[in-house]
């Protein structure tokens, strides 16, 4: 009798301790978390933005300290502003929906920081997706021109305020880093397309907030690369059509959002599998001194 208990008591010990280590060594999900962000919320009709083809440029961006401490990167989103109707552009390939297509491309950059100025250093990642834009609304008649389009809200907006999200899943970054943007249009980009197209009324979107995760170290600072000597505020001194150094862009910065990655990690033992794990343990010594009684 005593040693069939103390056996069952052995198998219910074993049962207990299995279920307190697999509950004490199962993964946890570090849930993803932004650690930068300057994108207003909730994100209004439109937002003030840089028109590529209208300033000639081919790249612009910030410099940037992330918060908190995860630095490998899942997403990071950004705010565009759509000028373009489709009526406009009817033979435009998706002039008939909702939307239009497009690739941006978003480079990563340390900081380099051994001249006089930070300047945008080696190229730690870069992505270019496809994008559906979406057309802006048609003009309503009672807006002020008769050109801008009637929100919600109940006021006329130029252009369309939307977001797009690259995916840099795994990457590692730096604390401080220099984003760019860069796209193309019919004039300008790195590589001109060379027709007409609603690219060129395409904008990417300004914040006139400071970020409320993550901060701006320069916050009068941008960097741009424009083929126009007049864009920058040293008037072209410091070269044109490279992607360098601006001042003078007070209270405007990107509207910007990175996102960490879901990381897994093995936690310490729970209350729960503390219990598991101490009731395992009296089972098996309640067991061994059965199976030491006289047997019955």
């Amino acid at each position: 009798m005593s040693t069939e208990l103390s056996r069952g008591a052995r198998c219910k010990g074993l049962t207990a301790l299995r279920l307190a280590l697999l509950i004490a060594g199962s993964p946890l999900a570090a849930g993803a978390s932004t650690i930068y962000t300057s994108i207003p919320a909730p994100l209004p009709p439109n937002v003030p933005s840089l028109g590529y083809q209208a300033t000639q440029t081919s790249e612009f961006g910030d410099l940037i300290q992330l918060g908190g401490t995860d630095r490998v990167l899942k997403h990071v989103t950004l705010v565009m502003s759509d000028w373009a109707l489709a009526s406009d552009w009817p033979s435009f390939p998706g002039s008939t929906g909702p939307t239009w297509n497009h690739p941006l491309t978003l480079n990563l950059y340390t900081v380099d920081n051994s001249g006089a100025n930070p300047a945008p250093g080696a190229l730690i990642a870069t992505r270019t997706q496809t994008f559906a834009i979406p057309w802006r609304p048609p003009a309503d008649p009672t807006c002020p021109g008769g050109t801008g389009w009637r929100a919600s809200d109940g006021n006329c907006y130029s252009g369309l305020a939307f977001t797009v999200t690259f995916d840099f899943t795994g990457t590692v970054v730096p604390s401080q880093l220099i984003y760019g943007l860069a796209f193309n249009t019919q004039t300008w980009g790195y590589a001109p397309i060379g027709a007409p197209g609603p690219y060129v009324s395409l904008n990417f979107g300004l914040s006139t907030q400071p970020p409320t995760v993550g901060s701006n170290p320069f916050p009068d600072t941008a960097y741009w690369n424009t083929q126009t000597a007049a864009n920058y505020a040293d008037g072209g001194a410091g070269g044109v059509g490279i992607f360098r150094r601006d001042t003078g862009w007070t209270p405007f910065s990107g509207a910007i959002s990175f996102e960490s990655q879901e990381l897994t990690e093995l936690p310490t033992l729970s209350p729960l599998a503390l219990g598991l794990l101490a009731c395992a343990l009296a089972l098996i010594a309640a067991s061994r001194l059965r199976s030491k009684g006289p047997s019955a």
